[in-house]
């Protein structure tokens, strides 16, 4: 892996995908070497993020899916980026409140991007990374 790359993977908007998109994110971790709490870290950051994607799509919608965005750094860490097409309700990410005050405390960086493609984005840095 290198700082170029980048890991783009499409999913339909269905909770049983959550798994797979945390068990790809985990692997990329642990191939940058995380330790096996910062793994758990992010796995969960990702859980939470697609849930407050999920959320905001129809998913009765045909053709709707949302992307995972994995780009590892590898001397920084690793930035998840979950993306969709459409703008959240304002009360809806009120709803979400409890997976947004979770995300921030489990990352390093934490951003939500509310526009014509919506998305969440978590950074996890390297312990040992200098700034």
């Amino acid at each position: 892996m290198n700082n170029t790359d980048c890991i783009k993977l499409s999913f339909p908007v269905n909770p049983a995908y959550v798994s797979l998109a945390r068990l790809t994110v985990s692997n990329v971790a642990n191939r940058l070497h995380f330790g096996i709490d910062d793994i758990e870290d992010i796995k969960t950051a990702v859980s939470e993020a697609c849930t407050i994607i999920i959320k905001q799509l129809d998913t009765t919608a045909t053709n709707t899916n949302f992307e995972v965005s994995i780009k590892p750094h590898l001397e920084e860490g690793i930035a998840v980026e979950i993306l969709t097409p459409g703008n959240y309700a304002s009360e809806s990410l009120d709803n979400n409140e409890m997976s947004i005050m979770m995300i921030r405390a489990l990352v390093d960086e934490f951003s939500m991007v509310n526009q014509e493609m919506s998305s969440v984005t978590s950074i996890k840095k390297m312990k040992n990374a200098t700034a």
